[in-house]
């Protein structure tokens, strides 16, 4: 395992204004980053990725930053378990259509659907971009969400072979050739993050 930080691709500006309006919807999410970093890795994976996917990337997991959604138990649910996965996507994507048709006109630089459709697959990828997506998130958590899957060990929340095998989880699902390059070496740097169990 390494301490070193594997690279990274660059930050990127917002490339619509549907975009840039999303980043300001976004900014007090507790985990903003990740959705920010997903977006740049998905450009990296698919330089020519449609507004839809940039979008979806920027706000996949939405639905944690309100209340009332699905609650995962991280000691005992598997990473998998497709009744929190399908309730957490779709859920990011109901608030993804609600919040474009607030925004007015600015909402036609994307097909709604569309993006309704990516988000709705981020966890468990698909045709027509879903799996980008979900590299794409994969790879932004492994590079993001190292401390807080940390910090699942040292509250309690699980164990640390628990939190391991989430970050496993991760990196296994990458069915992307141009992604899997990375994975190896993010996981080992998010791995070596995780405290050892007292």
């Amino acid at each position: 395992m390494t301490s070193v930080t594997p690279w990274a691709p660059p930050a990127l500006a917002p490339g619509t204004e549907v975009e840039r309006l999303a980043t300001g919807w976004i900014a007090p999410y507790g985990q903003e980053l990740h959705l920010r970093r997903a977006r740049d890795w998905l450009v990296h994976l698919v330089p020519d990725a449609t507004a839809e996917a940039r979008l979806a990337a920027l706000t996949h997991d939405i639905e944690r930053m309100f209340p009332g959604g699905p609650v995962l138990d991280h000691a005992n649910t598997d990473w998998d378990d497709p009744f929190y996965l399908f309730a957490h996507s779709l859920r990011s994507a109901d608030a993804v259509t609600v919040w474009l048709g607030g925004v007015g006109p600015v909402a036609a630089e994307v097909d709604v659907a569309e993006v309704r459709r990516l988000v709705g697959l981020h966890e468990v990828g698909g045709l027509s971009g879903g799996d980008e997506l979900q590299a794409a998130d994969s790879l932004s958590f492994l590079e993001t969400l190292a401390d807080l899957t940390a910090g699942w060990v040292t509250s309690g929340a699980c164990s640390r072979e628990k939190a391991a095998a989430k970050l496993q989880y991760m990196a296994e699902r990458v069915r992307v050739p141009a992604a899997q390059g990375h994975v190896a070496e993010w996981l080992d740097w998010a791995s070596a993050r995780l405290p050892e169990e007292e």
